[in-house]
């Protein structure tokens, strides 16, 4: 009997210990360690000191093809979640320098003009409604009017970038110029149904030397870590067609056969891509 007393009590006390030890797991605040911070064993310059490499200039003469496409980068996507990064995420850092005045925001992809700073804030904030408590009695909650938010970057999960393909015959080479890149955000104001839309469209040659001296996360190896220019330059996202040169200059979803209809427009997306494939396929002799 006293030997079942024992070891009931030593199954007590155990469990109890068992108990004490997740409780104060789970008191910690991992937010609080950073494993990938600034201090390392050695000192890094390498990505502070980059300078951006020109993009070579092409006479109008040796180009024998051009095609002006959009792309959308989700970062929400496996291969794109580097720019996610939370130390520094490209949203943040892109959000934070417009409205600064560090880099210029353009109302649209022709960079004809500029917006305004605080008007680029506004674009950016989103009415809500604000909630107001009309009988104190029976607890009944009205919508009174709507207030004010700003953008949370965390918000922003997709990115345009506009480039030409360019095929320069006299260096027998056929690759694509980043022109802009365009951060999109949810419209969601009271009067306009939820729709993703282009904050502001950045030149990409006045952007890059910003890009270029930040650093980005490299899943394979700590020690060479990316800037976001290494990022768009060397390609190393994934990403899908939104728009190809037109004479409606309509996007790839604003045509009859793929409005209301996202799997059509994947498709045209797939195709567009295709064609250039083919394309500089065709270039060739084998």
């Amino acid at each position: 009997m006293k030997r079942i007393i024992f070891k009931r009590t030593i199954f007590v006390v155990l469990l109890l210990l068992v108990v004490g030890h997740k409780k104060a797991l789970s008191q910690v605040n991992y937010n609080e360690f950073i494993t990938s911070g600034e201090q390392t064993s050695y000192y890094k310059r390498a990505v502070n000191e980059n300078l951006p490499v020109a993009i070579p200039m092409r006479l109008e003469v040796n180009v024998k093809f051009s095609k002006r496409i959009i792309r959308c980068i989700d970062t929400r996507q496996k291969m794109n979640k580097q720019l996610e990064w939370p130390r520094l995420p490209l949203s943040k850092l892109l959000y934070e320098r417009l409205c600064s005045g560090d880099i210029r925001g353009y109302r649209s992809d022709s960079f004809a003009s500029v917006y305004n700073s605080n008007i680029l804030q506004l674009r950016g904030s989103k009415e809500v409604p604000y909630f107001l408590q009309t009988d104190p009695t029976d607890n009944t909650i009205g919508i009174d009017t709507f207030t004010i938010e700003p953008l949370n970057t965390d918000d922003i999960h997709k990115f345009w970038i506009m480039e030409d393909w360019v095929f320069d015959a006299k260096h027998s080479v056929f690759k694509p110029v980043i022109i802009g890149i365009a951060p999109i955000f949810n419209q969601k104001f009271a009067t306009l149904p939820g729709r993703d839309a282009p904050l502001c469209w950045i030149k990409m040659e006045e952007v890059r030397p910003l890009l270029m001296r930040t650093e980005m996360f490299n899943r394979y190896n700590d020690a060479a870590r990316l800037n976001y220019d290494d990022f768009f330059q060397m390609r190393i996202f994934d990403s899908y067609i939104v728009f190809q040169s037109n004479v409606f200059d309509s996007y790839v979803n604003q045509f009859p056969e793929n409005e209301d209809n996202g799997v059509n427009a994947l498709l045209a997306s797939d195709e567009i891509k295709n064609d250039l494939f083919i394309f500089e396929h065709d270039l060739w002799q084998y």
